[in-house]
């Protein structure tokens, strides 16, 4: 029987996740209804499209993870444990990679740098893209499945061996499970790299601007500080999202892997409302079915 607090964390868990999918379905529905009406799909909205359809599965797996924990505390099978962790971790590492890929596009799109190297990426930005959100993910999911089989394995061992056995067991545990923690390594790297190479050339510009006379904020550097902030909102969300891993698998009890995962779900929610307030695109939709929501609800309610 579950108590008030997990079921005050639950109804928490059931909004942030609502606003997640809102947020992540209008944003896939706005840039597939855009490539509909201009057959074509720029790299930019490519990356939100899947970025957004990777965090709405990873916030219904989420949600999964919560009521297997609440209600099956005791009678959780080994096979259910096993399909939700591997859906979990797959689309947590696409999301991952999705979104550094859109961290990678706003450096190559937005900086300015006169180097060989920059120019050759910047003039095969899609090329570029393309192989990110393909390549990385792909071996990262191959390499996840087999370390996930490794961890569910040495877990039968630990079941069936001997006392004197055991403990090795745990070590190989414990080791397969830090495999899977440095597949997050590279993507989180590659976003920091690309916040930071942002950062100088920002400064880089801004440098080259006071040698003019008009001082104030241009488009160019207006670009590079709401990327920087784009970028800088996924790393912090993410770190928190690990914050609340540690605090689901800690396993202290079920109550604080509740409120672990209500940590989590903030990083695929909070982020894409972020982006949504940050595009222009996504803004100005939002804004436009905002106000068609409220004239229907003052029509509804004047018919009352």
């Amino acid at each position: 029987m579950q108590s008030h607090e997990e079921g005050m964390l639950l109804v928490l868990i059931a909004g942030v996740f609502l606003i997640g999918v809102l947020g992540n379905g209008f944003m896939a529905l706005v840039n597939c209804i855009d490539w509909v009406k201009r057959k074509k799909l720029s790299a930019v909205d490519l990356i939100l499209v899947v970025l957004a359809i990777s965090r709405i599965s990873l916030l219904c797996t989420m949600k999964w993870k919560s009521f297997l924990i609440i209600y099956f505390q005791n009678g959780l099978m080994e096979n259910q444990m096993k399909i939700v962790d591997f859906l979990w971790e797959t689309f947590h590492i696409s999301s991952i990679w999705f979104a550094t890929s859109l961290s990678i596009f706003y450096f190559l799109r937005i900086a300015n740098f006169f180097h060989p190297f920059f120019f050759w990426l910047k003039w095969r930005i899609k090329q570029v893209i393309c192989t990110l959100l393909v390549g990385p993910p792909f071996l990262s999911l191959i390499s996840e499945f087999l370390l996930l089989e490794n961890i569910y394995y040495n877990r039968s061992l630990n079941s069936r061996n001997e006392r004197n056995k055991s403990q090795d067991v745990q070590v190989q545990y414990f080791i397969t499970r830090i495999g899977i923690n440095f597949l997050n390594i590279p993507p989180f790297f590659m976003s920091i790299v690309s916040c930071f190479l942002l950062l100088l050339s920002l400064w880089k510009h801004t440098q080259r601007m006071q040698s003019k006379v008009n001082t104030g904020r241009d488009p160019s550097t207006m670009a590079h500080i709401q990327a920087m902030k784009a970028t800088l909102s996924f790393l912090i969300l993410l770190i928190l999202y690990y914050i609340g891993i540690f605090i689901t698998f800690k396993n202290f009890s079920p109550l604080s892997s509740i409120f672990g995962v209500v940590i989590m779900a903030f990083y695929p929610s909070g982020h894409t409302l972020i982006l949504i307030l940050w595009n222009s695109k996504l803004r100005l939709t939002a804004l436009l079915v905002w106000r068609q929501m409220k004239c229907c609800l003052r029509g509804i309610l004047g018919r009352w």
